[in-house]
């Protein structure tokens, strides 16, 4: 009996647009599962609209697509840093569907990634991942260097909302 191999069909890279907004939220939700961290995930497809093709875009995203099927995001958004020159770019997710990974999906979104870079004039693309993400060998391959001395710390949840909290009035001594 023959074996029949599931081959993807050839991708292409582009911009996204609003039609994209279900295929991109469906990645974004894998991502966010495969991080544990799926209760952060909850922007709207209006949400996504206004935020990423609105006259306020906040975020651009470049898609991997196949026959009109979105197999493949990456979203990046300007980073200044104060005292430097000109923007840097961060690259808030790279997904990739699992049939079409290692299949050089994510290194094509990568390369757009620098193109767009290169296009706003950035110093430089910036990334944060968690620990042990199989997608360490594919930005180590494109050049990515993994900056030891630096510490990544976030709040949310509870706590962030503690930190926000207004503090008590600060109550003066009698006397």
């Amino acid at each position: 009996m023959p074996v029949h191999l599931r081959t993807p069909r050839p991708f292409a890279i582009r911009d996204a647009v609003p039609a994209d907004i279900a295929g991109i939220m469906r990645l974004k939700l894998e991502l966010a599962i495969s991080d544990d961290i799926v209760h952060t995930v909850r922007a709207t497809a209006a949400d996504w609209e206004r935020d990423a093709f609105g006259p306020h875009a906040r975020f651009a995203i470049f898609v991997a697509d196949c026959a009109g099927r979105v197999v493949g995001m990456a979203i990046c958004a300007d980073r200044y840093f104060p005292g430097w020159v000109g923007v840097n770019i961060a690259l808030l997710d790279l997904c990739v569907e699992a049939d079409y990974r290692d299949r050089s999906v994510g290194t094509a979104l990568l390369t757009r990634v620098a193109a767009f870079a290169r296009s706003r004039d950035a110093t430089m693309i910036e990334l944060t991942m968690r620990t042990g993400n199989r997608a360490a060998r594919l930005y180590e391959r494109a050049g990515f260097v993994d900056v030891t001395e630096v510490r990544h710390y976030v709040i949310a949840g509870d706590e962030l909302e503690r930190l926000a909290a207004p503090a008590a009035p600060l109550r003066r001594r009698a006397g």
